[in-house]
C-alpha cells in the first residue's frame, strides 16, 4: 500500500505541534482503522498479539500544520470475511473510508431518521435509499460504522475554531477522508431521558465533586449491558455520598437512562443521571 497522510491543520500549529493534541487525534484515529480491523478478522479486541501483526506507522512528519506520512502495517492476519481471499493494507483503507462516507451520509440526515432506508446485504454491499437516490457502498460499512462512531464523535469534537480547524486523511493534495468545523457536530446523536429510573449494581471510580459528574462500571447480568458508564447526579442531591460510595466496590443506584437515537437504527446508552444511592 502507498502511504498516505493524516493531517491536523489549524492555527494552533503555527508555532509547532502540542503533543497532547496530537496524541489524542492519532489514538482516535487509529481506533477508527482498528474498527475495520475488527470486523474484517471477526475479533472481538486487539491484544497484545494482533497489535504486532496490525498497526499504523508513520513515516515521516511535515511542518506548519501536524501532518504525516502513514501506512498500515498487516501481516500473518486470518480473515473470516467472505468472498475475501486476498486482503492487504488497501483493502482495510479502502473499507475504513467506505465507512466514513457511509455514516458521514447517515448522519447528516439524523434528523429525519424515517426519511433512511439501509439495506445490508451479507456484509459486501449496503444500499442507501434517501427519497429516490440510492447510494451504494461496498464492504462491511454497517457493522464498521456501528463500532467507530463514538470515535468518530471524539474526532470531531476536536474541530475548534482558531485552534484545530481541519482533520483530513488520504492523498496528501486530495484527501479522500475531511472533516471541517461544519463537521464538528455531525456525529452528536439526539437523546431521550427515559421517565422510568432503573436500579443498579455499579462500582463508582470517577467522581468530580465540583461537577457532580463521575464514571461507574456495571457488571454483567443487569438491565443494560456491562460497561463503563459516564454519570452526572440528577438535582440537588448532597454529593458526599458519591464521594464515600468510591471506597466501596459495590453500591446499588437507581438512574435514569438517557437514550441515544442512532440513525443506524439502534439505540445507545449516552449517559446515566442518577437519582439516588439506595445502599
Amino acid at each position: 500500500m502507498e502511504t498516505f497522510s493524516f493531517k491536523l491543520d489549524g492555527p494552533i500549529f503555527s508555532k509547532g505541534v502540542p503533543i497532547h493534541v496530537a496524541i489524542k487525534a492519532w489514538e482516535n484515529f487509529q481506533s477508527i482503522i482498528d474498527k475495520s480491523y475488527l470486523v474484517a478478522t471477526q475479533t472481538h479486541r486487539i491484544g497484545k498479539k494482533e497489535r504486532e501483526r496490525f498497526f499504523l506507522q508513520a513515516t515521516s512528519f511535515e511542518h506548519s500544520s501536524f501532518l504525516t506520512n502513514t501506512e498500515i502495517i498487516l501481516s500473518g492476519v486470518q480473515l473470516a470475511l467472505p468472498l475475501v481471499t486476498v486482503f492487504g493494507p488497501q483493502n482495510l483503507w479502502e473499507y475504513t473510508l467506505e465507512s466514513f462516507n457511509f455514516l458521514k451520509l447517515i448522519c447528516s440526515h439524523k434528523e429525519d431518521p424515517q426519511g433512511v432506508k439501509i439495506d445490508v446485504k451479507d456484509n459486501t454491499q449496503t444500499n442507501v435509499h434517501i427519497g429516490d437516490i440510492v447510494y451504494n457502498f461496498n464492504g462491511p460499512v454497517f457493522p464498521i460504522a456501528e463500532k467507530a462512531l463514538p470515535k468518530y464523535q471524539d474526532l470531531a469534537h476536536m474541530l475548534d475554531e482558531g485552534k484545530v480547524e481541519e482533520i483530513s486523511a488520504g492523498k496528501k493534495d486530495n484527501p479522500e477522508m475531511t472533516l471541517t468545523l461544519d463537521d464538528k457536530k455531525l456525529f452528536e446523536l439526539p437523546t431521550k431521558v427515559e421517565d422510568d429510573p432503573i436500579e443498579l449494581k455499579c462500582e463508582i471510580f470517577t467522581f468530580n465533586k465540583f461537577n457532580n459528574v463521575g464514571k461507574l462500571r456495571i457488571t454483567d447480568g443487569q438491565t443494560i449491558p456491562s460497561g463503563d458508564y459516564n454519570f452526572s447526579i440528577y438535582g440537588n442531591q448532597d454529593n458526599v455520598n458519591y464521594i464515600y460510595s468510591m471506597l466501596k466496590p459495590l453500591v446499588s443506584v437507581k438512574c435514569l437512562l438517557e437514550i441515544a437515537i442512532s440513525p443506524l437504527g439502534v439505540e445507545l446508552i449516552h449517559h446515566l443521571h442518577i437519582t439516588g444511592i439506595v445502599s
